[in-house]
């Protein structure tokens, strides 16, 4: 079992989600990191820097976090 996160204000339990839009969208988060410099359309099948979002939410107070983890 993966170690749980603490809520860095208060101390509460982070509980792990995703970005949704409020529309159609279901599935993974549409959301990715992307290095400053990245451009908005990469060719398909080539490398990027890009990231997938992790989003922690505390229980407790509402405070948000959000991390992207390195994949190698």
């Amino acid at each position: 079992m993966a170690d749980e996160k603490v809520c860095p204000k208060c101390n509460g339990a982070m509980n792990p989600g995703t970005l949704r839009d409020r529309g159609q969208y279901s599935g993974a988060s549409p959301y990715v990191w992307a290095p400053q410099d990245d451009i908005a359309f990469p060719l398909a099948g080539k490398p990027t820097g890009r990231a997938d979002i992790v989003l922690y939410r505390c229980g407790q107070c509402g405070y948000l976090e959000m991390h992207a983890p390195s994949t190698h």
